[in-house]
């Protein structure tokens, strides 16, 4: 899942962050320093060829390098300065590299320079007062952030939750064994407490990986209209809470993706559904924009409907006929 990361911005770490965030570095110049397979994935989140680059020193007894460890695409970065979170940004990538941390930053002192790496995208001004921050987790008002520290799953899915700091785009690697637990036990779990959260994003960024492969632009499946991820939802072709365990684990046909302009919810509600491969009108609407929207993605293709896909797309317009 999704971690938040506490990253203590002021002295030197303000003038780093001036140098290699506020102002990205060239693509280029990090190339050298990835693995091969690395390469062609970080090419494409970084189209403009600028990287917002932080790193972190290994740490008394390698305490900072432990911490790093733990860090995965998808995890949030809070940068904070005078009792404020002043930024945020999502890891897309990370890696090893006193050379590249030398020739970015220099010496912190004799033999320690910011060399465990991580690499950013989704950079966002904040204008949060860290005593909001420490309230939200329980830790006392007036507490600075005063050194690196990765949150545990409960503190940050807190914070992702109260201040919607998650990224729509990079999602963390989860493996289907991973996803299939999360699945079976998510509608058995209390709806608010920490498993229950956990579950959820491990469902959701399951799903939204295998649709969007930690793209910036997706299509929706209704109205085939190219847009932002961050407008589209992993929808369930058929209710989950409806699916059996079988059908829960099919993501490859139980889900797509679906609009939050109108189509998921109009298919939700069931006032669209699926038949035969294109979109169809299913039960009448009283608002005339609502009616012509509808009718301006009637007969659209489906490309999510198949052999297999068709019983749950079948599920959904009896179910929501018989209602």
């Amino acid at each position: 899942m999704n971690h938040v990361i506490l990253q203590p911005s002021g002295g030197a770490g303000k003038a780093n962050f001036d140098n290699t965030i506020k102002s990205p570095v060239p693509l280029e110049k990090i190339i050298p320093f990835l693995d091969e397979k690395d390469v062609q994935a970080v090419s494409s989140y970084y189209e403009n060829g600028l990287v917002p680059v932080w790193g972190v020193t290994p740490g008394a007894s390698d305490t900072n390098r432990n911490k790093w460890d733990r860090i995965h695409t998808g995890d949030i970065a809070l940068f904070t300065a005078n009792m404020k979170i002043f930024a945020s940004g999502t890891v897309t990538h990370k890696f090893h590299s006193q050379e590249l941390a030398l020739d970015l930053w220099g010496w912190k002192e004799e033999g320690v320079t910011w060399e465990y790496i991580y690499i950013l995208d989704e950079i966002e001004e904040r204008n949060v007062p860290v005593q909001l921050l420490n309230e939200a987790i329980g830790y006392s008002t007036n507490k600075a952030v005063m050194g690196f520290t990765v949150l545990n799953d409960e503190k940050s899915n807190i914070l992702l939750d109260t201040f919607n700091f998650q990224s729509q785009v990079y999602q963390p690697s989860v493996s289907k064994e991973e996803y299939k637990e999360s699945i079976l036990e998510l509608d058995t779990s209390k709806p608010l407490d920490t498993k229950s959260v956990t579950y959820r994003r491990t469902e959701q960024a399951f799903l939204r990986k295998y649709l969007f492969a930690n793209k910036k632009l997706g299509i929706c499946g209704v109205c085939l209209k190219e847009m932002p991820v961050e407008f589209l939802v992993a929808a369930h072709i058929k209710k989950r809470s409806e699916c059996t365990d079988d059908e829960k684990v099919d993501f490859k046909n139980i889900v797509m993706p679906m609009c939050k302009f109108g189509c998921d919810d109009l298919y939700e509600k069931g006032y669209i559904t699926v038949q035969n491969g294109l979109v169809v009108s299913l039960k009448p609407v009283s608002s005339i924009h609502v009616e012509n929207y509808i009718n301006s993605i009637s007969g659209n293709e489906c490309v999510y409907w198949n052999g297999i896909s068709e019983k749950f797309f079948n599920w959904h317009r009896n179910h929501h006929l018989i209602l």
